[in-house]
C-alpha cells in the first residue's frame, strides 16, 4: 500500500509538474535571461516586457520556449521526485502517516521538502544544466540568434566533450541549495497554510482552497529562493573555458561574493517578478493538478 501510494505521487507530481511547465515556460525563459543580464553580457533588459519583447525581435517567438526539451525532461523526473518523496520522507523521519495534517509540526515538513528538493535536484542536474545553457544561447552582444546548440541531444553531447562527463552536474551546489530552500517553503508551507484555512474557517476543502494556499505558497517560495536561483542561473550559464571550468565564477560562494560587490546585494532578487510569475502559476498548477488527480484516483 505505501509503494502503491509513493508511485501515485511521483506519477501526479511528475504530470502535474510538466504540465506546468509548458505553460510558464516563456516567462522562465525571460526570468533566466534577466538573472543572466548583467553577469557576462552586461544589462541588456530594462524589464520583463522589455525582456520578452527584445528576444523575440532579435531570436523569433520560438525561443520563448528554448530549452522546452531539456525542461520537460527535468519536470518529469525532478519535479516527480519533489512532489512524490514529500510525503514519504515526512513519514521516515517520524512522523505517523495516519496523523491527521493538521497536527503535524512545520518542522518535518520543512525538513522533508528540503530533503525531497535536494535528492530531486542533485539526480537531476544535467537536465536543469540543459535547459538555462539552451535558454541563454544566443544572448549577449553580437550574439542574437548565433546558437551554439541545436537541440537536446546536441547539447547534451557537446557538454560532455568539452567538458567531460562530470560537467553535467555544474552547479549542482547552487542548484540543490536553491531546490532545497524552493521544495521546503512551497511543500511545508502548502500544508501549513492550507491547514490553517480549514482550521480557521476561512476557506472550505475545494479548489479555491487550493488556488489560494498554492498561490501563497507560491509567493513564500519566490522569496526565499530567489537568491540561489539568480546565482544557480550565473553559474550554470556563465561562459567556459578550454579548461572546461567557467571563465566568470569559480563557485557558488565566488558568485554570491562578485555579485553582490559589484551589482550590490539587490540583484539577487532581480527578475523577482518575472519568477514570480513563473513559480506562482507553476505551483498554483501543479497543486491544483495534483488535487484533482488524488480526488479522482487516489
Amino acid at each position: 500500500m505505501e509503494s502503491n501510494s509513493v508511485l501515485k505521487g511521483l506519477s501526479y507530481g511528475g504530470f502535474a509538474s510538466c504540465v506546468a511547465e509548458v505553460v510558464t515556460a516563456p516567462i522562465d525563459v525571460v526570468k533566466t535571461r534577466m538573472q543572466f543580464s548583467g553577469g557576462t553580457s552586461g544589462t541588456q533588459y530594462r524589464g520583463a516586457f522589455h525582456a520578452a519583447g527584445q528576444v523575440v525581435r532579435n531570436e523569433g517567438a520560438r525561443a520563448l520556449f528554448k530549452g522546452i526539451q531539456p525542461a520537460l525532461l527535468r519536470q518529469s523526473t525532478y519535479g516527480a521526485m519533489r512532489y512524490g518523496l514529500y510525503a514519504p520522507i515526512r513519514n521516515a523521519i517520524g512522523v505517523d502517516p495516519n496523523l491527521p495534517k493538521s497536527e503535524i509540526p512545520i518542522m518535518p515538513k520543512i525538513a522533508a521538502g528540503a530533503g525531497a528538493g535536494a535528492i530531486g535536484s542533485f539526480l537531476c542536474n544535467p537536465t536543469d544544466l540543459i535547459k538555462i545553457r539552451m535558454q541563454v544561447d544566443g544572448m549577449g552582444a553580437g550574439q542574437a540568434g548565433k546558437t551554439r546548440y541545436r537541440g537536446l541531444g546536441h547539447a547534451f553531447s557537446t557538454i560532455i566533450k568539452e567538458e567531460g562527463f562530470l560537467g553535467l552536474w555544474k552547479g549542482v551546489s547552487p542548484t540543490c541549495a536553491r531546490a532545497t530552500v524552493l521544495a521546503a517553503a512551497e511543500l511545508a508551507s502548502y500544508d501549513e497554510i492550507k491547514e490553517q484555512f480549514l482550521a480557521r474557517g476561512i476557506l472550505e476543502e475545494g479548489i479555491g482552497l487550493h488556488f489560494a494556499t498554492s498561490l501563497a505558497a507560491g509567493f513564500i517560495a519566490t522569496v526565499a529562493a530567489s537568491p540561489f536561483d539568480v546565482v544557480k542561473s550565473r553559474v550554470m550559464g556563465q561562459p567556459v573555458g578550454a579548461d572546461g571550468e567557467g571563465t566568470l565564477y569559480r563557485g557558488v560562494v565566488d558568485c554570491f561574493r562578485k555579485t553582490a560587490q559589484h551589482e550590490g546585494v539587490g540583484t539577487f532578487w532581480k527578475g523577482f517578478w518575472p519568477n514570480f510569475g513563473r513559480i506562482g502559476p507553476h505551483v498554483v498548477i501543479n497543486f491544483l493538478v495534483m488535487e484533482q488527480l488524488k480526488i479522482r484516483f487516489g
